[in-house]
């Protein structure tokens, strides 16, 4: 894989520590500059107890691997729980279109801003999870609609998994 030398990948570390400190997002990163945890005040849904409802505090979690800022040199993770057809509900993983076509130019800054903006308009239609995607391809302007007014479904349950010893 490929990766900057040791000297510019922290450079670049700060770099990137020096723009979120300057950012409108609330949020903490680890010592080594490589962990981010995000917090994102916008409107989402979550599925709690077959319940669908409003979800106003998000927090993410950025990685940055040691081949970042190159393709597949960081992981972005829903740390909160979130009914999303762009983030997949077993891990948190999302699926965006910045993580994609992914360059080197793009700043840590820059995603957090693509994942708002995926978060406030979701994607039905490149879903990692399909009754999520379903449900918002129903109701288009769910997250304009006031609490009380969204519209329930039933979700598809889920085989449970039973370990025996």
């Amino acid at each position: 894989m490929t990766s900057l030398p040791e000297a510019i990948w922290h450079r670049r570390l700060k770099s990137e520590a020096e723009l979120m400190s300057k950012s409108e997002f609330t949020y903490s990163v680890n010592d080594k500059l490589t962990e981010y945890l995000v917090t994102l005040n916008a409107d989402g849904l979550k599925l709690s107890n077959g319940q669908i409802t409003k979800q106003k505090i998000h927090q993410v979690k950025i990685t940055l691997n040691r081949e970042y800022p190159y393709p597949a040199g960081l992981e972005v993770t829903w740390m909160t729980q979130i009914f999303h057809p762009n983030i997949r509900e077993e891990d948190g993983k999302v699926c965006i279109h910045l993580l994609n076509a992914w360059s080197a130019d793009i700043t840590v800054l820059s995603l957090c801003r693509g994942i708002k903006q995926l978060l406030e308009n979701p994607n039905p239609l490149d879903p990692l999870n399909k009754p999520a995607a379903d449900y918002y391809i129903e109701n288009p302007k769910v997250l304009e609609m006031d609490e009380k007014s969204i519209p329930q479904k039933e979700m598809p349950s889920r085989p449970k998994i039973i370990f025996e010893r």
